[in-house]
C-alpha cells in the first residue's frame, strides 16, 4: 500500500518550461508595459498562491481537529502544499520592499510616500496620516515578514510531525499533529484577515470593509481546493493514488461548491450594504470597478459570473463531481475566475489605467502555475504518498456517499 512518487521528466520539463514563461513575461512586462502593471501582477499572483496554498494545510488541519477519515489518501498533497508558501512569499516580500521611497520599484502602496504623513507637504493625506500607527514600512514590513515565517513553519511542522506518524506509528504522532492543528487554526483565523489587510486592502488605503478578510478567505479556499484537487487527479492520471475513487472526486466538488455559495454571500453582503448605505469613501471602490472602466465594469460582471453561477449550474450535479475530466475542467474555470477576483482587488486602485490583460498577466499566471506543480510535486518525491499508520486510514480506503 506504500507508494513513492516519481516525478515525471517530461513533467518536470513543462514545469520548467512555465517556469521560463513566468519570467519572460515580467521581461516582456518591464520592456513594453507601465512597470506598476509588472509589480501589480507579482503582488496578485504571490498573494494569491500564498492564499491557495494555505488552503490545503488549512483543509488537513480541520479534519486533524475533527476527527476526518476519507481525506487520509490525499493528506499528502494537502499538506505538501504549504512547500510553496515561503517561494511565494519571498516574491510578495519584494513587492513590499520594491514599495519603499528609496527604493521605488513601484507605487502599488500609494500610502508608503511619506509626504503624505507630512502637514505641511501639499501631499498630506489626514486619512493616511490617521492610518501611520498601522501603515508605516517597518512595522508593514515586518508583519509581511512573520506571516511568511508563520505559515511556512506551522505547514512544515504539520507536515514533518505526519510523515514522522507514518514511520513511528502509534497515537503520540497523531495526537501532536492534532495539537499543531488546533494551534494553526487560531492563529490562521488571525492571520489571514490581519493579512488580507496588509498585502491587499492597503492598496486602497481610503477603503475598508470588516467582511474583507473572510471574504479574501473564501476566495483563496475555492481556488485552493481546486488547485490541489487538480494535483490529486494528476497523480491519479499517472497512476498513484490506485484507491482513490470517484466518492473522493465527489467530496472535492462539494467542498468547492460549497464554498463558492460562502464566497457569493460574503460577495452580495460586501456589496450590498455599502451600495445601501451610500457613504462616498465606501462606493468610491465599486465607483473604480464598474463606472470609471468599460474593461473594469465587464470583469466585475464576469467575477460574478463565473465564481457564481458556473459553480452552482455546473457543479450542482452529482455526476460532475465524480467525472475528473469534468471535475478538472470546474478547476480550472475556478481558479482563474478568483484570480479576476484578485485582479478586481488589485489593479484598479494600484494601477488604475494602465491596467489590462495581456501578455504580461498570461505569463506570469503561467509561470506561478509551473512553479507550484514543480515544489508540491517536489515535495511528495520526498515522503510516501500514503500514510499508512494513520488510524484513519482504512476509513478512508472504504469511504463512499450515499448513491
Amino acid at each position: 500500500m506504500t507508494e513513492t512518487f516519481v516525478f515525471p521528466a517530461k513533467a518536470k520539463q513543462a514545469f520548467f518550461a512555465l517556469i521560463g514563461i513566468g519570467v519572460l513575461g515580467v521581461v516582456i512586462g518591464l520592456a513594453f508595459y507601465d512597470h506598476n502593471r509588472v509589480w501589480g501582477n507579482l503582488l496578485i499572483n504571490s498573494y494569491y498562491f500564498i492564499g491557495m496554498s494555505l488552503a490545503g494545510v488549512f483543509l488537513a488541519a480541520v479534519h486533524q481537529i475533527g476527527y476526518g477519515g476519507w481525506h487520509i489518501q490525499i493528506k499528502r498533497v494537502l499538506e505538501s502544499t504549504g512547500a510553496f508558501i515561503p517561494v511565494a512569499g519571498f516574491v510578495a516580500l519584494l513587492v513590499v520592499i520594491g514599495g519603499h521611497e528609496k527604493i521605488h520599484w513601484h507605487h502599488l502602496y500609494h500610502w508608503m510616500d511619506e509626504s503624505l504623513f507630512d502637514p505641511s507637504s501639499p501631499n498630506y493625506d489626514e486619512i493616511i496620516a490617521g492610518k501611520q500607527g498601522f501603515l508605516n514600512f517597518p512595522f508593514f514590513t515586518f508583519r509581511i515578514v512573520a506571516y511568511i515565517a508563520i505559515w511556512s513553519l506551522f505547514a512544515y511542522a504539520l507536515r514533518k510531525v505526519s510523515i514522522q506518524e507514518d514511520e513511528m506509528g502509534g497515537m503520540k504522532y497523531y495526537t501532536r499533529n492534532k495539537f499543531l492543528a488546533s494551534v494553526f487554526i487560531v492563529v490562521f483565523a488571525l492571520t489571514s484577515s490581519t493579512g488580507s489587510w496588509d498585502f491587499i486592502m492597503s492598496v486602497d488605503p481610503h477603503w475598508y470593509s470588516t467582511l474583507f478578510g473572510w471574504y479574501n478567505f473564501a476566495s483563496c479556499t475555492v481556488a485552493g481546493i481546486a488547485l490541489l484537487t487538480l494535483v490529486v487527479l494528476f497523480l491519479k492520471s499517472n497512476g498513484y493514488l490506485k484507491t482513490v475513487n470517484e466518492e473522493h472526486y465527489h467530496n472535492l466538488g462539494i467542498f468547492m461548491f460549497g464554498f463558492s455559495v460562502f464566497w457569493t454571500y460574503l460577495w452580495f453582503s460586501q456589496y450590498m450594504l455599502q451600495w445601501y448605505a451610500n457613504i462616498p469613501e465606501e462606493t468610491i471602490y465599486f465607483y473604480h470597478r464598474i463606472r470609471e472602466s468599460t474593461f473594469l465594469h465587464v470583469i466585475f460582471i464576469a467575477n460574478l459570473l463565473i465564481n457564481f453561477f458556473f459553480p452552482f449550474l455546473f457543479l450542482m450535479k452529482r455526476a460532475t463531481k465524480r467525472e475528473p475530466k469534468k471535475l478538472a475542467l470546474a478547476c480550472i474555470v475556478l481558479i482563474l475566475g478568483h484570480w479576476l477576483d484578485y485582479y478586481l482587488m488589485v489593479m484598479p486602485g494600484a494601477v488604475g489605467e494602465p491596467a489590462g490583460l495581456g501578455l504580461p498577466e498570461l505569463f506570469i499566471l503561467l509561470g506561478f502555475f509551473g512553479a507550484y506543480f514543480f515544489v508540491v510535486l517536489n515535495t511528495l518525491t520526498k515522503a510516501s504518498l500514503m500514510p499508512v499508520n494513520n488510524p484513519f486510514m482504512k476509513e478512508s480506503m472504504q469511504h463512499h456517499t450515499l448513491k
